[in-house]
């Protein structure tokens, strides 16, 4: 009966983003779990609300069953309902159409909005871990696959578990209440509905991999071409000046012709086993009505019986087809699930932990409310500035790559103010990441007052991100996000207004808050495209004064602003951060004349470290070597 499947298209392996992961057979076995997880704080609610469900089907099919009676009252075969009279019936098939239409109308809806919180749920959970993967994995992992497990994956699991999944549910209530009611009106008909549902269910087993590993391949295509338009968009002033659009439209089309190939032949494979079923069921329903004639004339069943039975089984064969059709699709949302799983049972960034309303026990470490609370109101030092000492430092971004920073020592005293220059390629970026432990240090340590963070559980430290807390940074590229000002400045809200308006005033931009309709509840684009490059950079100046971090690190800060804007940045590591410890790089070494020492990196190693008087001199001098 199955067809002969087309070739599934290939693509060129340029084209496709490396590592996104191909799984053949059948899913992963925690993704049941997961479900598990997400249904459970609901379990009771969608117990009570199946039962509805399934009365209330039960209630309206059962309609035929009386109407079959009937039929046999009135041509004298004795039946349930020959004491009634027709208003009488009338009025049990009201009551009953009535009765099953408000059950199934409450489990409808009851149940929908449950499973749409379960799977929102699911979403919060996957979203929460992936937050807080390891740095590598987002350096490793094109943007587009990302977005297309939280948009295009998610989507395929909210649109079947959302809602429709009642729908799902109350075929399979269709199924077992028809072969309920048809062994009551003759149970010989029982053997053509298991005849029925066995050669559905071949047909379904031949098709099943082939469908399966194609909406896989679907979900995996979906990636490149995405990736190549963020990445294409991202770098667009870039690709015009060096006019390569040519270039990455002709990649994007060859991504986006390899998607759409695949879309069709999962669409074929769709139509292929949608014609299979429908075959299937033409020929079954002949059979039914031949059957169906013979049990008559043998005498074997009445024409009420016959009736209701023959009903019930052409209903049966479509509700049949319809159940595979919908397996399908409930495939395709496993297979979102399982690509969403995936994520959120990756190890985590070591040292980490997720918070205490983390609800899936995945195994991952998670703070204990007590726990949590004390860290929330607590702080490394409650000085104002604090010492930092790097310690035999070997650091590299992978295991395979070359080490980027090598042996290094040197302490940075509580309240100092260290300047770090070297040419490109030095490691002072590097440095930055060992600092905030963005990446496992290989070998060494780097304490802050003596503390370094815990990130293997054997080991004696303080919380990562108690330790991260205390440094405060500003980098080349300034970082807002959508939202309002206000938020940009204080995420966490912990602020009162006059505090948000003081560090504002600080950093000059004061009267221009004022001047904007909203004030401080104006409107931040993403990235903070809707401000100018000194506007965010002082922004982010506002946001780093606010956090009072005993240690300041500023990354290349002035090296994009305009000459008010650097002004004001020099100025507040002279006044407003003169009691912090500070650490900066730049290029522009006028920056880094009022440093108390600099240090100067080459190939990852320490050069010298020294007064700035000293240092600063020998390194120009080689700069114009």
């Amino acid at each position: 009966m199955a067809k002969r499947n087309p070739t599934p298209p290939t693509a060129k392996p340029k084209y496709l983003s490396d590592g996104e992961v191909r799984k053949e057979g059948g899913y992963n076995k925690t993704i049941y779990e997961t479900l598990y997880f997400a249904y459970k704080p609901f379990f009771v609610r969608i117990v009570v609300s199946i039962v509805l469900g399934f009365l209330g089907r039960g209630l309206l099919l059962a309609n035929t069953n009386v109407v079959g009676y009937w039929v046999d009252s009135l041509v004298g075969k004795s039946s349930p309902v020959q004491n009634l009279t027709s208003a009488e019936i009338i009025g049990i098939l009201f009551a009953m159409a009535l009765g099953g239409f408000v059950m199934t109308l409450i489990f409808r809806v009851s149940f929908s909005r449950l499973s749409a919180k379960a799977i929102s749920s699911f979403y919060d959970e996957v979203t929460l871990r992936t937050s807080r993967l390891p740095m590598s994995f987002f350096d490793n992992t094109p943007a587009g696959r990302i977005i297309t497990r939280f948009s295009s994956d998610y989507g395929n699991v909210f649109r079947l578990f959302g809602g429709p999944l009642a729908e799902f549910l109350s075929i399979i209530f269709d199924l077992l209440m028809m072969t309920i009611l048809i062994t009551v009106a003759n149970p010989i008909f029982l053997i053509l509905v298991a005849f029925i549902g066995v050669l559905n269910f071949i047909v379904y087993k031949l098709n099943q991999e082939n469908l399966r590993r194609a909406r896989r391949e679907l979900s995996a295509s979906r990636s490149p071409s995405i990736a190549h338009f963020a990445e294409t968009t991202q770098g667009a002033s870039t690709i015009r000046s060096f006019r390569r659009q040519e270039s990455f439209t002709e990649r994007f089309e060859s991504l986006d012709r390899y998607y759409l190939s695949q879309k069709l032949y999962t669409i074929k494979q769709g139509i292929s086993f949608s014609f299979q079923m429908n075959s299937l069921t033409a020929v079954l329903l002949l059979i039914t009505g031949v059957a169906s004639y013979f049990m008559i004339e043998k005498g074997w069943a009445s024409v009420g019986s016959v009736g209701v039975a023959f009903t019930f089984i052409t209903l049966s064969g479509n509700t049949v087809q319809m159940f595979f059709e919908w397996l399908t699709q409930f495939e395709e949302a496993m297979i979102g699930v399982e690509r969403l799983d995936q994520y959120m049972r990756m190890e985590i960034e070591k040292g980490n932990y997720l918070p205490s309303t983390a609800k899936f026990e995945t195994g991952h470490p998670v703070y204990a409310p007590t726990v949590e609370k004390y860290l929330d109101k607590r702080r490394l030092t409650e000085n104002r500035s604090a010492s930092v000492e790097v310690n035999n430092l070997w650091f590299r971004y992978n295991d395979s790559l070359p080490w980027v920073l090598k042996n290094l020592n040197f302490q940075v005293k509580a309240g100092e103010r260290l300047g770090i220059v070297g040419r490109t390629g030095s490691g002072k970026s590097s440095l930055i990441q060992a600092l905030f432990h963005l990446y496992p240090i290989s070998k060494g340590e780097i304490t802050i007052n003596q503390n370094a963070p815990k990130i293997k559980t054997e080991d004696r430290g303080v919380d990562l991100n108690l330790y991260r807390q205390s440094m405060a940074f500003i980098s080349q590229e300034p970082i807002l996000f959508q939202g309002t000002l206000r938020f940009n400045l204080d995420i966490e809200g912990h602020h009162k207004e006059s505090d948000l308006l003081e560090v504002l005033q600080k950093v000059g931009l004061l009267e221009w808050v004022q001047s904007q309709a909203q004030g401080l509840d104006m409107k931040i684009e993403e990235r903070g495209k809707n401000l100018s490059l000194g506007e965010r950079q002082l922004l982010c100046m506002a946001r780093c004064l606010l956090q009072q971090s005993p240690i300041v690190i500023m990354d290349e800060a002035t090296s994009s602003v305009d000459p008010q804007s650097e002004e004001i940045l020099v100025r507040a590591t002279e006044e407003f951060f003169a009691d912090r410890t500070q650490i900066i790089i730049a290029h522009r070494l006028s920056t880094l004349a009022k440093c108390d020492r600099i240090l100067w990196l080459q190939n990852g190693e320490i050069v010298e470290l020294g007064p700035t008087q000293e240092i600063l001199p020998r390194f120009k001098k080689t700069e114009l070597v």
